[in-house]
């Protein structure tokens, strides 16, 4: 008995167990698995993300879309300007946008009216500031003398060294950053022209970088340049360079965020308020968010990216201007993206307390079946601009409807309809969840949804939702598109009148045909013969393409810009 009580004496006491440890051997009991607050919050959280992911599988095939319209300038007769010289410029915030052919500096305002700024400078290179209004230029002889341009025209010297300035820009503070070495970074006191601060990198030292562009100084004090294949960030404070987009020893074209991003051969970048903006040697342009290090690849309507000679984004990030040489022309563009979501700042300015009259239940009648969908008038309103001026505006549709439901015409598919209505509550389509299941499908279903997914098309275009019309075309291109169903698709687009929205998607069809042609015509003739058989107006255009001549190629838009050869 002694021995046993001194057994129990020397044991351990046990504490009462309490909450996650109660919970965790609980669990351990139980025949299923109970897990602790913790991990079930960490459990919800990595569902909602795998949720997220999946919501935006095709969300996250739409480019930044900017639309871009030529500006009427006044006629102007560059003389100065050499054929192997090209033009530089800089906007500032009232978008004045600066020209110079290196002698001489023009000033278009927004209007397209042209004034004189400089006609005598020494030759130079105009430096954009994404950080200041001022207009800097660097003189080309020997690239030592930095100097700022006045409204007037009047030129004064902001810094003269000894050495040439490599890549050098203007901080907001009146310093000068530059490169003196592909390795080494310094800022010098444009007062008295002493080193402020400076950095080294390279192979063997904490930290590696390579500077091959212009420094860019942005509004939030750090200066940014690029490399090769990478985006590097130099923070003064901290004394660091980081690399904030692309992989300095990996190249490739992708999107992503930071270093998951791939790029092939990086020039400058410009700096706006949110956003860097760069272009590859390829020309791609690609969109930098400086909070979040998302690049997205931009897509540049009403141009021909490939001609573009110099471009720019003004301090305050609203407009992006390009420069054309041949002939010399300006195109302008607000950088909103068209196709960017509004479905939060949509669904804030929804009333739901009604005081605004808007109607909460209303009644839409489509389809051969007359089949009757109901819908939150509210958020109709706020989400589409057709069915705004439809519910509160002036359409007669709109007397009707207080007594009974709208019609849309026995043209309106129902299912279409629904998933329109779908998204427009939700902000989300997807035919086949997840996307990549069409992939798995065969080539009846495929086409049958394809099918589908234009009649949603042609339901975007009517009620004026370009993203939901863009989503349809991702969808199509990137997996519906596939070597037995080319011809099938493009049949299906093919139609008169051509519909200017789906511009993009035919023109990835033909692209798509002519790189598998050899296959499908050995192989899916029988789609051709169809074709042939129907008397459809694309059948002569595939025949003379099988004959081996070569299809006339189509523009993307009707106002793309194509200068004439020199």
């Amino acid at each position: 008995r002694r021995s046993l009580c001194a057994a129990v004496a020397a044991r351990p006491r046990e504490r009462p167990q309490r909450g996650c440890a109660a919970i965790a051997a609980a669990s351990s009991a139980a025949t299923w698995p109970l897990p602790c607050p913790r991990a079930a919050r960490a459990m919800a959280s990595s569902e909602r993300s795998a949720k997220r992911v999946k919501l935006n599988k095709l969300a996250a095939g739409l480019r930044p879309e900017l639309v871009f319209r030529e500006l009427e300038i006044d006629q102007v007769q560059w003389t100065s300007r050499g054929d192997s010289e090209k033009f530089s410029a800089h906007a500032d915030s009232a978008h004045n946008l600066y020209v110079s052919d290196t002698v001489r500096i023009l000033c278009f305002a927004r209007d397209g009216t042209c004034r004189p700024v400089a006609g005598d400078a020494e030759p130079h290179h105009i430096v954009p500031n994404g950080a200041a209004d001022s207009l800097v230029i660097l003189r080309k002889s020997d690239k030592q003398k930095l100097s700022r341009v006045g409204p007037d025209g009047s030129i004064t010297t902001i810094l003269e060294t000894g050495r040439p300035l490599y890549g050098p820009d203007v901080c907001q503070n009146g310093d000068v950053v530059h490169h003196p070495s592909t390795s080494r970074l310094e800022r010098r006191s444009s007062m008295t022209g002493e080193l402020v601060a400076s950095i080294e990198g390279g192979r063997g030292k904490v930290i590696s970088f390579e500077a091959n562009s212009y420094l860019a100084s942005g509004q939030d004090g750090h200066v940014y340049f690029s490399s090769k294949t990478c985006i590097y960030r130099w923070n003064e404070q901290e004394r660091t360079v980081e690399c904030i987009a692309g992989h300095p020893k990996a190249s490739g074209r992708r999107d992503g965020f930071g270093t998951d991003a791939r790029f092939t051969h990086l020039k400058r970048p410009m700096l706006a308020r949110r956003f860097a903006y760069v272009r590859e040697s390829d020309n791609r342009f690609c969109r930098i968010d400086l909070e979040t290090f998302e690049v997205s690849t931009l897509h540049f309507r009403g141009v021909d990216p490939a001609a573009i000679e110099t471009y720019g984004v003004t301090p305050d990030g609203r407009m992006m201007f390009l420069i054309f040489s041949s002939p010399f022309r300006i195109f302008t563009a607000e950088t909103t993206d068209t196709l960017e979501s509004t479905f939060c700042s949509d669904m804030q300015r929804v009333d739901w307390t009604g005081a605004q009259g808007a109607r909460t239940n209303v009644e839409l009648l489509a389809g051969k079946d007359r089949r009757v969908f109901r819908a939150d008038g509210r958020i109709l309103e706020a989400r589409s601009a057709y069915f705004r001026s439809l519910l509160s505006g002036g359409m007669r549709e709109a007397q009707s409807a207080a007594v009974g439901p709208i019609d849309l015409g026995e043209e309106v598919e129902g299912e279409a309809l629904e998933s329109l209505l779908h998204f427009l509550h939700t902000d989300h389509f997807e035919p086949a969840t997840p996307p990549t299941r069409v992939l798995q499908m065969c080539d009846e279903e495929v086409l049958k949804l394809a099918r589908f997914v234009l009649e949603v098309h042609v339901l975007a275009d009517r009620f004026l939702l370009p993203r939901l019309a863009r989503l349809c075309e991702v969808f199509l291109s990137d997996f519906a598109l596939r070597v037995p169903l080319a011809i099938p698709l493009l049949a299906l687009v093919s139609v008169s009148p051509r519909r200017a929205s789906l511009a993009s998607f035919e023109a990835a069809c033909w692209g798509f045909l002519e790189d598998n042609w050899k296959e499908i015509v050995q192989n899916h003739h029988a789609a051709l013969q169809e074709l042939v058989a129907q008397g459809h107006p694309l059948a002569t255009e595939l025949l003379q393409a099988s004959s081996g001549l070569k299809r006339n190629s189509r523009a993307l838009d009707d106002d793309c810009v194509h200068p004439p050869a020199a």
